[in-house]
């Protein structure tokens, strides 16, 4: 019996990638495939690294530019009540609001159906009222919006003289008021109609500015 030792071709092939392994050193492969991870490693550190800074930027720039443009406010009060006194004592004037807002952007507050007293010497007071009202940061003009009331009031209760407008601009320590806007004053014995006035609260004086017209109401005697 004839055994054939002779090797076929597909056995050739496997002998051939068998001897190929047995002559590869696995510790160079080991350290080239640490190699790349560790490199990979790095790149993929220093992609994170520079989208964190990038992300940092981007939400710090859009910070600053809203807490440039930001309007909200640090404290309020409900039912607020302030008086300023002059320097003897005696009251200045006198200022309450429902609710009363304060931001710091500007240094403004915001009040909401404000109402101002303001006290002249040997004289009635002059009050004042409006839905909205914003006192500026220099705390010494207040802007009023929205059924605006000026009036005074004498000791017996009765009203005497009577201001209604749309909106004014009211310097409290000067106690001076005007308006732009078409006005009525109301008195004991004549309405006047006028697109703009200017009042001087201590010395008793208005300004009608334009478009002026008054009602004297006539006297009947019997």
């Amino acid at each position: 019996m004839r055994v054939d030792y002779s090797l076929t071709e597909k056995s050739r092939k496997i002998y051939l990638i068998l001897s190929l392994c047995i002559n590869i050193d696995f510790s160079k492969i080991l350290l080239i495939m640490f190699n790349v991870r560790w490199k990979l490693a790095a790149v993929l550190i220093m992609i994170a690294g520079f989208s964190y800074w990038l992300l940092d930027k981007l939400i710090g720039d859009d910070k600053k530019v809203l807490e440039k443009f930001a309007h909200y406010p640090d404290y309020y009060m409900e039912n607020f009540t302030t008086i300023k006194m002059n320097d003897d004592g005696t009251p200045k004037n006198q200022l309450s609001a429902s609710y009363m807002a304060h931001f710091p952007d500007d240094n403004t507050t915001e009040l909401d159906y404000p109402k101002l007293r303001i006290f002249r010497a040997d004289k009635l007071p002059i009050n004042v009222s409006a839905d909205k009202g914003w006192v500026t940061s220099s705390n010494e003009v207040i802007l009023l919006k929205g059924n605006v009331h000026l009036y005074q009031i004498e000791e017996t209760g009765e009203m005497s003289l009577e201001l209604i407008t749309d909106d004014a601009r009211v310097l409290i320590d000067k106690k001076y008021a005007e308006t732009d806007k078409p006005a009525t004053v109301i008195s004991k014995k004549s309405t006047t109609n006028s697109t703009g006035i200017r009042i001087n609260m201590q010395e008793h004086k208005m300004e009608f500015l334009n478009k002026v017209h008054t009602t004297i109401e006539s006297s009947h005697e019997n």
